[in-house]
């Protein structure tokens, strides 16, 4: 996906990890999602360009992998398509 121009963001707890919060998502994006308990194997993370987490309070470390999903994408959609305003989002079309 590289090659391609995608970058290749991995939604994992690490000591390297960037805040959700703070993180500019690129335009060509894969997100890979870890499993909810062991996460994104030892083996992929060094195949990832960056890990991007989300950040949580508690003792609870980790959230279900849907929920994460839908966080991630949200803040992706949020970033690349509600900040250029609703002319980028297309209105729903209403009968005449």
């Amino acid at each position: 996906m590289q090659t391609q121009g995608y970058a290749v963001i991995g939604i994992e707890q690490t000591s390297a990890s960037v805040s959700i919060a703070e993180y500019a998502f690129p335009p060509r994006a894969v997100v890979v999602l870890g499993s909810e308990g062991h996460g994104i194997p030892a083996a992929i993370l060094p195949l990832l360009d960056v890990c991007v987490e989300v950040p949580q309070y508690g003792v609870i470390r980790s959230l279900n992998v849907h929920v994460t999903g839908a966080i991630v994408m949200y803040e992706y959609t949020r970033q690349h398509l509600m900040t250029r305003g609703r002319a980028a989002i297309p209105a729903a079309q209403t009968p005449p």
